[in-house]
């Protein structure tokens, strides 16, 4: 904008000279075109900022939008502490035995953007970084800690995780809108329900998705009974028993005979419609008005009520026979399986306590052997790289912890904490361990790993889109998924629906869809929706930036990718994600122009992309690129930044 105005004011001075005095010199003429360049060129950046969409974007008000985080507790920074002592002596005694040094300590800039990319899913804005790694207070990382952990990006970060997990799907065949599941878990994060809580829910809830959202669990499964069983086993106890649903397991202890006495506790759990339900409309009723509507319109019909009926509940009178082809001798095919459980305590059935309800609080109990474990497990490979226990969904009566005492002191303290996840990964973040430099080596699958640091990882593709968002647009944790509410309103019928309500169907539902539609258009950047991940609908298009970079189809539990492919390679040099940073009016684009001086500038580009500052070299050839392609030489540094492989892995 300076340059505009002293472009200006010397084109008018030099216009006005030429008519009233002596013609320019030569040396006069070419200052004269370079400020006449330099108008041309503020004038056309100034437009671009006035009509690119990522500057209107950024122009706009933020929309109000309040998302409560249940906070960490304050109060329980010494227990913390604490607890994170304990783990690193555990750690550092077993290095010391076997003569590993640990990693040494990480320096502030890779604790800062590890911290960042770990808990929120995201790189920090370079004048946060700058403002961190200047500060002189002792307690800072801790500080950070909590600070990060008290943002919604820590929720959000949580929900891609387990949404890859729980294979999170909107929609399926037939109407089936399973959107209320994915809110509801993301809410529970964002209310730091109990682990043990949230699973408990999802295995007991019945009615439709948007009556009690957690049975989209089962919902999800549909048709699929054994299979869900066996993924219930797989995501929360860490065992696989999937082959024993058809023969005994060939490489576990597993049998078929235990398989079916698992599942015979939901032998009644139906997806469907019950019997008489009140909350549907009458078949018959449907039918009689199908009769009076086009072949098209009949058939849309019955698919918008079916939604209806894509429910949860039990039977109580239903069994779990073995299959027709059970080959075993202690049962036979066609008898009716007798509920057990695999491991621990058979639970005792209370009155009026329903089996499914009975097989919840046996999986969710701190008695379970393998519950607390499990999460505890998951949640300490996910912080760490590698869980103490690898693979940690195939853990078997064999299996050995790579150190034994750090895995049961990890699983005391997620008892103790009654399933608190935030807390447990916050007595994480504050260990030694955690703040080492990662494991530049990588390690070997196939050898335990004894954690002299955290191990190198690529960071996952919702944190590659998390983070390119974060430097382009101002707030984009306010900019949420369009409301579904008028959607589900024009949907949800009950068993006292009038024949004008059922038949308003055909109008209340497209239009709902179509607001739907026009809302999820408005904020857009070259067809891309500006959306955190956990904001975008699950799964993604295979042509998706997400999903090129790996994000799960939701087919298979827990199938996202941090493998290295052409695709991804042509999105960051050519794609709208990267094109979108380097526009007028970004979050990057505006904090290098309103930084003092180049180096400065400079600064502001290396902390924005890879959470440092730049060495004397870097500073030099970067400095280099400014003199010689002057204002577009900063994009060129971010481009360049970008596309390296150290912008991709978290160190």
């Amino acid at each position: 904008m300076i340059w505009l105005f002293l472009g200006v004011f010397l084109i008018g001075w030099g216009i006005d000279a030429q008519a009233v005095g002596p013609q320019l010199t030569k040396r006069q003429q070419a200052i004269k075109r370079e400020n006449e360049r330099k108008a041309r060129e503020a004038a056309r950046a100034a437009e671009r900022a006035r009509n690119n969409q990522i500057a209107k974007t950024n122009e706009r008000e933020i929309p109000e939008v309040e998302i409560t985080i249940a906070p960490v507790n304050p109060n329980t920074k010494a227990d913390v502490l604490k607890s994170a002592a304990k783990i690193d002596a555990i750690i550092e005694a077993d290095l010391a035995r076997r003569g590993i040094e640990p990693n040494p300590p990480a320096s502030n800039e890779q604790f800062m953007r590890r911290v960042y990319l770990d808990i929120t899913g995201r790189v920090p804005r370079g004048r946060r970084a700058w403002t961190f790694l200047a500060s002189k207070m002792p307690e800072k990382r801790s500080l950070l800690i909590d600070h990060l952990l008290n943002q919604p990006g820590y929720a959000s970060h949580m929900f891609n995780y387990w949404a890859s997990i729980l294979r999170l799907n909107d929609t399926g065949s037939n109407r089936l809108y399973l959107r209320p599941y994915g809110d509801w878990l993301k809410e529970c994060f964002q209310d730091n329900v109990a682990f043990d809580q949230m699973v408990f829910e999802m295995l007991t809830a019945e009615g439709k998705t948007w009556e009690n959202p957690a049975v989209g669990y089962k919902l999800r499964d549909r048709g699929m009974p054994l299979d869900n069983l066996n993924n219930t086993v797989r995501n929360f106890l860490g065992t696989q028993i999937g082959c024993a649903q058809c023969h005994d397991h060939p490489f576990d202890r597993w049998t078929q005979q235990e398989f079916y006495e698992l599942a015979a506790f939901e032998g009644g759990v139906r997806t469907g419609a019950p019997p008489n339900a009140k909350n549907v409309p009458d078949n018959k009723l449907i039918n009689t008005l199908r009769e009076s509507l086009s072949p098209q319109e009949g058939q849309r019909l019955r698919q918008f009520v079916s939604a209806n009926r894509h429910q949860v509940y039990e039977n109580p009178k239903a069994k779990l026979k073995y299959p027709f082809d059970y080959a075993y001798s202690n049962a036979e095919a066609g008898e009716i399986a007798k509920a057990n459980v695999i491991f621990g305590e058979m639970p005792d059935l209370e009155p009026g306590q329903s089996r499914r309800e009975a097989f919840a609080l046996w999986l969710t109990s701190k008695d379970n052997p393998r519950f607390a474990l499990t999460i505890a497990n998951r949640m300490w490979k996910r912080t760490m790289g590698v869980g103490v226990i690898d693979e940690v969904d195939n853990i078997t009566d064999d299996t050995e912890p790579s150190n034994q005492e750090l895995m049961d002191f990890l699983e005391s303290e997620m008892k103790r904490l009654d399933f608190d996840l935030k807390e447990f990964v916050r007595i994480i973040y504050h260990t030694r361990t955690y703040q080492r430099q990662v494991s530049y080596g990588g390690y070997d699958p196939a050898e335990p790993y004894y954690f002299p640091g955290p191990v190198l990882r690529r960071m996952t593709a919702e944190q590659v889109w998390d983070s390119l968002l974060t430097l382009s647009i101002k707030a984009p944790e306010a900019y949420l998924r369009p409301d579904d509410s008028e959607y589900i309103e024009a949907l949800d019928l009950d068993g006292s629906a009038s024949q004008d309500e059922i038949l308003a169907l055909l109008t209340k539902v497209p239009e709902a869809q179509k607001a739907m539609r026009v809302a999820e258009s408005g904020q857009r950047y070259q067809s891309v929706t500006l959306r955190r991940a956990s904001e975008l609908p699950q799964p993604l298009p295979a042509a998706h930036f997400l999903r090129q970079f790996g994000q799960s189809d939701r087919e298979i539990i827990s199938e996202g990718s941090t493998e290295g492919t052409v695709p991804q390679l042509l999105a960051l040099f050519n794609g709208p994600i990267t094109h979108m940073m380097l526009e007028a009016g970004s979050v990057i684009y505006t904090e290098v122009e309103q930084a003092d001086g180049i180096s400065n500038r400079i600064r502001i580009i290396f902390l924005s992309v890879l959470g440092r500052m730049p060495t004397s070299e870097e500073m030099s050839v970067a400095l280099s690129e400014i003199r010689e392609s002057r204002t577009a030489g900063y994009g060129n540094i971010i481009w360049s930044l970008l596309n390296t492989r150290e912008f991709l892995f978290v160190q």
